[in-house]
């Protein structure tokens, strides 16, 4: 099963997914690694310790600017504002030229197992 972690406050979003508040994602577009829908995978902690099993529902390609507050608020972070500073922030660290226009992925998911639970 593939794992991964969120690119920046890795361990504050994954308590959003805990908390069943952040059910969406926004990553850089890349046609060799799309979601697959109805793949599961696991979220990390920063310390490498598996924090959840979440599942892929669905996935837009489109231009940063698309992102309405609708989709952004499925990621749980807070107001539109603020959600949009943070994710240009953000993507500006890997790519100078990020913009409004930029292509990018918006990942939905649903939290499958919480495995910070002892059963």
């Amino acid at each position: 099963m593939n794992k991964w972690s969120f690119g920046i406050d890795n361990d504050r979003l994954i308590k959003l997914v805990l908390e069943g508040k952040k059910r969406a994602t926004t990553s850089n577009y890349d046609d060799n690694e799309l979601p697959i829908i109805g793949q599961q995978s696991i979220i990390v902690f920063d310390s490498g310790k598996d924090a959840c099993i979440v599942e892929t529902q669905d996935y837009k390609i489109l231009k940063f600017k698309e992102i309405d507050s609708s989709l952004s608020d499925l990621e749980g972070e807070g107001d539109y504002n603020t959600w949009k500073e943070n994710h240009i922030k953000f993507f500006k660290t890997y790519d100078n030229n990020f913009n409004d226009e930029t292509i990018v992925v918006f990942e939905t998911f649903k939290l499958v197992k919480d495995l910070t639970k002892k059963h």
